[in-house]
């Protein structure tokens, strides 16, 4: 237990809103935080720790504020400089979608590099910058990256005529954080800086930087945007089971059937990648392996046979794997709108960059399933709804990877397992997502659901069922 028990919180507890789409850590290229902090500094100390503490007390705000996003499990830097007339101004980093993101060490020596041209303007008196760090009690303030390295809060402080880091530890015990406060201040000293009451409903980052990818037209008018934060995590949680995959024994299954198939013989290949699999019932598992053998990557495919023409306009490249994978946007049937993980993007990706309208095989896997209740209205007021009506629209945080929440209505169902050892087990389903009177099957895809991720049991042919689920696509050949 450390000196402040007050600040010992439960991580599950809401203390402070986080922002959304904030930075995380992903690979960055250049000359990295870590070792810019590993050279020699030269930092000019305040002449006694009182000095630094009547310095530092007026970030009080930021430093509660940042204390609270951790504790909402928010680790993005934040930074606040000191105006010329003494006002304080939160600064932050927000990603425009979940897509495209900067790394932990680029966001914080952007911000490094513009409170420096502030301050040779004297358009500003000071800055701090806040972040997570392997700080023990030494001089380490290098950025944390793995999850033993989180040992503390550097704050990199610069005012006129003094400037260095502050350390503020923590601990963890299960899902409590414990915050020891900040190395070198006294306990009255950190009990007035870390009892400082935040504003309700104050918009504690009045300025903000955007995070947006970089977008380009091709020759034939097909949109083609850099994805740098691209996963298909998400995808392994729908078959195996999320609960399942965050355990030992669920992620060595994925580890067992990862290094199978990308050893086994390929199948297709050009001369950038190859393509191996791994057949389970209707469940393929995709390995690609690029020609430099660099980069592999293994997903997971439900196999179909039922497709519609789709015209792509926008394709979500994503190169933090090479772009070997890629999301698609465009219209189906000339009517509704689509985006889809391209499972066979690795290979076909010139086929998707010079043609438009492709014919184009869907299908889905569900991440989470309910009964759907939207017909019981409750009260007069409840919009009321048809007995066939049916629904989907993008998922409201994941709608850039393919994502969608939908109603709709069960046409058939039958069990299978997915794994060598028969342990995983879910099912195949047809659901009708879009009714159309003229034709039956106008928008009627197949989904694996397993077993771990329905909030219910039995499966009856003709129910309306919820939930949200990924959409895949490859060309049909």
């Amino acid at each position: 237990m450390g000196l402040f028990d007050f600040l010992k919180k439960n991580k599950k507890n809401e203390i402070i809103r986080s922002e959304e789409n904030s930075v995380s850590t992903i690979k960055h290229s250049g000359k990295s935080l870590n070792e810019i902090y590993a050279e020699k500094q030269n930092f000019t100390k305040p002449e006694n720790q009182d000095k630094l503490f009547d310095f530092i007390k007026i970030y009080n705000e930021y430093i509660v504020r940042f204390i609270g996003m951790q504790i909402q499990n928010n680790y993005s830097p934040i930074a606040a400089y000191e105006k010329a007339n003494g006002e304080i101004i939160g600064y932050l980093y927000i990603a425009k979608d979940m897509s495209y993101n900067l790394s932990i060490e680029e966001v914080i020596s952007n911000m490094e590099i513009e409170f420096e041209k502030r301050l040779s303007q004297n358009l500003i008196k000071s800055y701090t910058i806040f972040y997570h760090s392997k700080f023990n009690n030494d001089n380490n303030h290098s950025v944390a990256k793995n999850s033993d390295e989180f040992n503390a809060i550097s704050i990199k402080y610069k005012a006129a005529d003094f400037s260095g880091f502050l350390g503020l530890p923590y601990s963890f015990n299960e899902d409590e954080i414990t915050f020891k406060g900040i190395s070198g201040f006294s306990i009255e000293q950190n009990n007035l800086i870390l009892n400082t009451q935040l504003i309700e409903d104050k918009d504690y980052f009045q300025e903000r930087v955007v995070i947006e990818a970089q977008i380009t037209e091709n020759e034939i008018g097909l949109k083609i945007k850099k994805v740098n934060d691209g996963t298909v995590g998400d995808m392994w949680g729908g078959i195996f089971g999320f609960e399942k995959l965050s355990n030992p024994a669920g992620k060595q299954l994925l580890i067992e059937n990862s290094a199978y198939a990308l050893s086994r013989e390929e199948i297709k290949s050009n001369s950038e990648v190859s393509i191996s699999e791994i057949n389970y019932d209707s469940i393929i598992f995709r390995g690609v392996k690029t020609a430099d053998d660099n980069t592999h990557t293994i997903f997971p495919v439900v196999k179909t046979d039922y497709f519609i023409e789709v015209e792509n306009k926008q394709i979500n490249e994503w190169e933090n794997v090479d772009n070997v994978e890629g999301v698609i946007s465009g219209s189906g049937r000339d009517t509704f709108g689509i985006t889809y993980f391209a499972t066979d993007y690795a290979i076909n990706k010139d086929i998707y960059k010079t043609s438009k309208k492709l014919n184009i095989e869907l299908s889905g896997i569900i991440y989470v399933l309910d009964i759907s209740e939207i017909h019981q209205t409750k009260t007069e007021q409840e919009p009321k709804f048809s007995d066939d009506f049916t629904m989907y629209m993008p998922n409201k945080e994941m709608a850039e990877f393919g994502c969608f929440d939908f109603v709709g209505k069960l046409e058939s169902f039958r069990e299978i397992s997915v794994s060598e050892d028969k342990s995983v087990k879910g099912y195949i389903l047809k659901v009708k997502l879009i009714t159309n009177e003229d034709l039956k099957d106008f928008f009627t895809i197949k989904m694996f659901v397993n077993k771990e991720n329905m909030r219910f049991e039995n499966l009856t042919i003709g129910m309306k069922l919820t939930g949200m689920f990924q959409l895949q696509g490859q060309i049909r050949e």
